[in-house]
C-alpha cells in the first residue's frame, strides 16, 4: 500500500531513580517506520526542584521541560504527536499540531485513564487504539487518522522509544563516567 505523508511523532520519558528523568521522540511515516529519533540526556532535579515544584514536579519535567526540548529539536515536520503520559498534554500550548494520549499505551504506564483526567476531549481511533484529543483538534487528528491505514501498532513505538533510552544509557555509562546533569535554574 501507499505511505501517507502524514508524520506521527511518540513522545514519553523513562523515569529512573539511579539516572533520572530521560525523554525521547520518535518521528514515524504513515507506516511505522521511523524518519528521526531524539533523545535527551537524564534530568535530575535538584532537592530544591523537588521542594519548590512539589506535586507538580512530574508535570514540569515532562511537559515543560522535556517534552518542549524534544519536539523544538526535531528536524521533521511533525503531523501530530502521540503520548503515554497525561503531563505531556501541556506541550500543545507551544506546538501548532495536535497532540493526543494513546489510552491503552497510558493505562499501561500510568493507570486507568478516567474521563476526569481529560476534561474537554474526545475519543479517536488509531490502528486498534484510542487516542483522547481535546474537542478543537478532533477533526484535524481524525482526517490524519484515516489517512494512517498502514500504521501496523498505536502502542508499540513507546516501547521503541524506551529500548532506544536504555541502549543510549548504558553506551554512555560504558563510554564515561560524569555525573548526571541537573536542571538548571527553575521558572
Amino acid at each position: 500500500m501507499a505511505q501517507s505523508a502524514i508524520t506521527i511523532a511518540y513522545f514519553t520519558v523513562v523515569e529512573d531513580e539511579r539516572t533520572g528523568w530521560t525523554g525521547g521522540l520518535l518521528l514515524l511515516n504513515g507506516g511505522g517506520r521511523p524518519l528521526e529519533f531524539q533523545c535527551t540526556l537524564p534530568v535530575r532535579p535538584s532537592r530544591a526542584h523537588e521542594i519548590l515544584f512539589g506535586p507538580t514536579l512530574r508535570d514540569h519535567i515532562i511537559g515543560e521541560v522535556i517534552g518542549p526540548l524534544l519536539v523544538k529539536k526535531c528536524r521533521t515536520p511533525i503531523g501530530f504527536l502521540c503520548c503515554d503520559q497525561p503531563e505531556s498534554l501541556i506541550i500543545s500550548q507551544t506546538v501548532s499540531y495536535p497532540i493526543a494520549l494513546v489510552v491503552e499505551a497510558a493505562e499501561l504506564e500510568e493507570g486507568p485513564i478516567t474521563d476526569d483526567t481529560l476534561i474537554g476531549s474526545s475519543e479517536v481511533a488509531l490502528a486498534g487504539s484510542t487516542l483522547r484529543v481535546p474537542m478543537e483538534q478532533v477533526d484535524a487528528v481524525r482526517a490524519m487518522t484515516e489517512k494512517l491505514i498502514d500504521l501496523p501498532d498505536a502502542i508499540e513505538p513507546f516501547e521503541r522509544i524506551r529500548e532506544a533510552i536504555k541502549e543510549a544509557q548504558s553506551q554512555i555509562a560504558r563510554s564515561q563516567n560524569v555525573p548526571t546533569p541537573r536542571i538548571a535554574d527553575a521558572a
